[in-house]
């Protein structure tokens, strides 16, 4: 109480006259992370009589009416940190410390989650934790609650795969993920229910936000990796930057060498007037080659104005090869009918994919502006030569040619301004797409076609956040307007073509009640048929089995509402999902053939869906465990397109993170994870998956040099999957061959990230295209 006087009468000697508007400010902690339920105190001087008080919002900010023009003085608090006295200004950024107490000569930092809401989500702490000396990007999403994947595919549980961003850019490609640094993260935030300014695709978010660099000069990343098994795989990249006042240059190289091996035996029974059985074996081997390159600058014009722009291309030097091997017994009721020896060889040839994308990130008084524009230009052809030998109906060579094309532009504006004590965001985005598919098959022509697509999507979105008494308030909508052509043989097919205008509405609510931080939630998303499943080429897989798009798909719509709450290191969500027309994956009979399959898509009327999840993150000295279990169900009900079945058997997930924080720089990490047999849509996983990861890094040279070596997938996990449809049950288990030993180097020289600061526009088409 002496030193809170001593500072107190210090300010009463001092000046500042405030206006009689509002003052405003944000409460931040030595990272710059934001502090909600801060304290905020209003005293008048020289009286320092209590004239008005408030706490901060979710992102840390706080503003009060004072009486009059005069001197303020404000006192902020929170537990943790040391409490402050503040003049009052009309706007300020104020910086709490955290507070450590000495007991018997051992210092206790105050304790504050790593987790907290937000406005938009979940935010997981991880500048100044053990999350920052994981290694990679990679590495930390592994280890965020309700976070699911690795290699930069990530989803959050109970929603769906995520769009990944870093600083408000879209990651589009998986390996920036593994490229950056988990030093440079200040934090993570899972955002399960995306508001309107976020495209009605998106049905999870992962916002990555990373430390703010200081000073000027030239860095650098490397990174080697090599994985050794079955197969031997090696990445190798390097990021530079260079930084002279307010101008940032960044340019990055990344070439990966990787086999993926999948083999697996597959069952398919198909039931007409014969009783057809082919049971087969498959060994699959892609051998990838990449070689990506990015270059870019930012220009911060002031100190509220940055330009800026990104050049990325994707090449492969080589040409990727695929082989598989696939060898059938059929049966025709149960007597042996033939005996197939396949052998399909694909060469792929990626033609130089470019991205350009141009930024403005601005204020003008009080309104925010954020402008993107994006175009980019990709495309593949592959040949396969496809050798059959069969005993009964002798051998053949098939030769086929599929050639893709995408052109897209986009852009996107969006304007922010306070009113009414809150922020209110208005925005708009244009998508034009462009692609075409042929598809050539030499021998069997009437497999061969032409298709294309063209598509047109407008925008309008707003969204409004206010922070009151009785917690933080938002409400958004955005309306997207589709238009899809869709030609044949360069003829426009108007009984294909689909235009759709709708509304997606989202709110959602957050409190403190004493140590419990809640949110409640409601979003409408759409899933959009990606090209692959609305294409009408056929593809011929062998005598009896050929997949196909559907032109006809319509577009899904999704409503979610879920409710999260943390109290203290324990986090927990529900969920509830309602999808209306969702696009499955369906197998029908050929029509020109009922024998053969017709594996392609197709729209139910309904797919609803519950799920939860929690996790528990204590700390007991270097151990810092996480348990995390989850568990969802779908209600399938497939009577009406002839599938007799209950399909609700629930699925359990259940997962140990172990970190060892050990002296000398040492990290170990023991994972285990586990799901359950159970329904997805359509498919049923009929056996139990147990995995098990484990590496150990250590720092030299003052943390500039990490070596890092695992064994990951010690278990070889296995995937196995029923589908029942009408008249056809298909079977299969596959082993991806995903265990390796591996050991990655990586060095940083004045290690900086780039400031690039686009938001990107038409995001959810480059994912599809």
């Amino acid at each position: 109480m002496i030193k809170h006087y001593l500072t107190l009468i210090a300010f009463l000697t001092l000046h500042n006259a405030v206006s009689a508007q509002e003052i405003k400010g944000v409460v931040r902690d030595s990272t710059g992370s934001s502090i909600s339920h801060a304290t905020i105190m209003l005293f008048s001087l020289p009286d320092t009589v209590q004239i008005n008080y408030t706490i901060t919002d979710l992102e840390g900010r706080f503003n009060m009416k004072p009486i009059n023009e005069s001197d303020y003085l404000l006192y902020v608090s929170i537990i943790g940190y040391k409490s402050q006295y503040v003049r009052a200004n009309d706007f300020q950024i104020i910086t709490m410390e955290q507070e450590m107490t000495s007991i018997d000569g051992v210092v206790v930092r105050g304790f504050r989650p790593i987790s907290k809401i937000t406005a938009n989500g979940v935010q997981t702490i991880v500048a100044n934790t053990v999350l920052s000396d994981m290694g990679s990007g990679n590495d930390v999403l592994k280890r965020i609650p309700m976070v699911t994947g690795n290699n930069g595919n990530f989803g959050v549980f109970g929603r769906g795969k995520a769009k990944i961003y870093i600083n408000n850019r879209e990651v589009r490609d998986p390996s920036e993920i593994d490229n950056l640094n988990s030093k440079d993260i200040q934090s993570v935030e899972v955002i399960s229910s995306p508001g309107a300014r976020f495209d009605a695709t998106a049905v999870a978010v992962i916002h990555i936000k990373t430390i703010k660099q200081q000073g000027d000069g030239f860095s650098f990343n490397l990174r080697s990796s090599f994985y050794t098994w079955e197969n031997q795989d090696y990445i190798n990249q390097i990021n530079t930057n260079y930084r002279r006042k307010r101008l940032d240059i960044f340019a990055n190289a990344y070439y990966s060498n990787t086999t993926t091996i999948q083999k697996g035996n597959v069952s398919q029974i198909t039931t007409i007037d014969t009783l057809w059985k082919q049971n087969s074996y498959i060994d699959t081997k892609l051998y990838r080659n990449n070689l990506n390159g990015t270059l870019g600058a930012n220009f911060q014009a002031d100190d509220n104005n940055i330009f800026g722009f990104r050049y990325d291309i994707k090449t492969t030097p080589f040409v990727n090869l695929g082989s598989t091997y696939f060898t059938s017994n059929v049966y025709a009721n149960n007597m042996l009918f033939d005996k197939w020896n396949n052998n399909e060889i694909t060469k792929k040839e990626n033609r130089a994919n470019s991205q350009v994308s141009l930024y403005y990130a601005g204020k003008i008084k009080k309104t925010s502006i954020d402008f993107n524009v994006d175009y980019m230009n990709s495309g593949s052809i592959s040949h396969n030569t496809n050798i059959e030998k069969s005993e009964l109906e002798g051998d053949r060579v098939l030769h086929s040619t599929s050639n893709i094309d995408n052109e897209l532009l986009a852009a996107k504006l969006q304007l922010s301004h306070p009113i009414f004590n809150g922020e209110l965001l208005i925005g708009t985005e244009y998508v034009n797409i462009e692609r075409l598919d042929k598809y050539i098959n030499n021998e069997l022509t009437h497999y061969s076609s032409k298709v294309g697509i063209s598509e047109q999507n407008f925008a309008l979105f707003s969204q409004y956040q206010k922070q009151t008494k009785i917690g933080n308030f938002s409400v958004g909508v955005r309306y997207e307007n589709a238009a899809y052509d869709y030609f044949v043989d360069d003829i426009i097919t108007n009984d294909k073509n689909r235009k759709y205008g709708q509304l997606f509405p989202s709110a959602s609510y957050s409190n403190r009640f004493g140590e419990i931080n809640v949110q409640l939630t409601y979003d409408s998303k759409v899933v959009r048929p990606s090209y692959e499943q609305l294409s009408n080429n056929i593809i011929y897989g062998n005598k009896f089995t050929i997949q196909t798009g559907n032109p006809y798909l319509k577009p899904s719509i999704i409503h979610t509402g879920s409710l999260i709450g943390i109290f203290k290191f324990i986090q927990a969500q529900v969920s509830y999902t309602h999808q209306k027309d969702a696009i499955v994956l369906w197998i029908d009979r050929y029509e020109k053939d009922p024998k053969i399959s017709l594996i392609n898509y197709r729209n139910i009327a309904e797919l609803p869906k519950l799920s939860a999840f929690i996790s528990i993150e204590p700390k007991f000295g270097i151990w810092r465990p996480r348990l995390s279990g989850g568990v969802q169900r779908f209600w399938q009900n497939y009577r009406e397109y002839g599938i007799d079945l209950d399909m609700n058997e629930p699925q359990f997930y259940v997962a140990l993170s172990n970190t060892f924080d050990l002296p000398y720089n040492f990290l170990v990490n023991i994972d285990a994870a586990y799901i359950s047999k159970g329904y997805g849509p359509t498919i049923y996983s009929y056996k139990d998956a147990l995995s098990l990861d484990f590496d150990i890094s250590k720092y030299f040279i003052n943390k500039t040099l990490q070596v890092k070596l695992g064994v990951s997938d010690i278990t070889n996990v296995s995937s196995a999957n029923l589908t029942i449809m009408p008249q056809t049950e298909l079977k299969n288990i596959y082993y991806f061959g995903n265990r390796k030993v591996w050991l990655t180097f990586r060095y940083y020289f004045n290690s900086t990230n780039s400031r690039y600061k686009g938001v990107g526009a038409g995001r959810d088409a480059i994912n599809r295209l």
